[in-house]
């Protein structure tokens, strides 16, 4: 009767207070083959997230998500294309709320560096491009052809042939931003980064 006692009472001293904030951010996987997650809800000990390529129960997984620095853990479920991520050390993960880092820049979700070749459409004009690095929320690309921010249009990447549509949010030194319409999907932006 007595371990019954303390087990219930462990029970419930584990689920005093917040355990969890329930989330949907974009998460980068790091290391030597970049991949792509979708965090649902994060702790100071871990987080659960769904996959394009599920991990496997014991690996060791390096996540970056809006508002915290790369986090080292260890794969301990999955089910599915869900997985749970126990971190090596706790994280800070009230930052992914804050709207100001500490030196005063706006968190935005993790980038993905690419070298992918597109074609740029704006209005009737149509030049080459290279992707250079890729979100969720939009792209950062190179090119020889001037543009002006606020020009509205589309990005098509050669090796996939989808029309992205967005508009240009700013031009600097031969490279420009482009914002997508409405954010990628997560199955599209994964293989975006897989063809790298």
């Amino acid at each position: 009767m007595e371990q019954v006692e303390q087990q219930q009472g462990a029970t419930a001293e584990r689920r005093v207070g917040k355990r969890h904030s329930a989330v949907l951010l974009l998460g980068k996987l790091c290391g030597d083959v970049p991949g792509v997650c979708l965090v649902h809800n994060i702790s100071t000990h871990g987080l659960m997230a769904r996959f394009v390529d599920p991990p496997q129960v014991g690996d060791s997984i390096c996540v970056e998500v809006r508002g915290l620095a790369p986090a080292r853990g260890t794969v301990r479920w999955v089910r599915g294309k869900k997985a749970g991520i126990q971190f090596d050390s706790p994280q800070p993960y009230e930052q992914i709320f804050s709207t100001e880092n500490a030196d005063g820049t706006i968190p935005r979700p993790p980038r993905f560096p690419v070298t992918l070749a597109a074609d740029v459409r704006l209005g009737d004009r149509k030049f080459a491009a290279e992707m250079v690095d890729v979100s969720a929320g939009g792209a950062k690309l190179a090119a020889a052809h001037p543009v002006q921010p606020g020009l509205a249009g589309q990005i098509i990447l050669r090796p996939m042939g989808t029309p992205i549509f967005g508009t240009i949010c700013w031009v600097k030194d031969g490279r420009f931003g482009f914002r997508f319409v409405s954010p990628l999907p997560i199955d599209t932006l994964a293989a975006i980064v897989a063809r790298r």
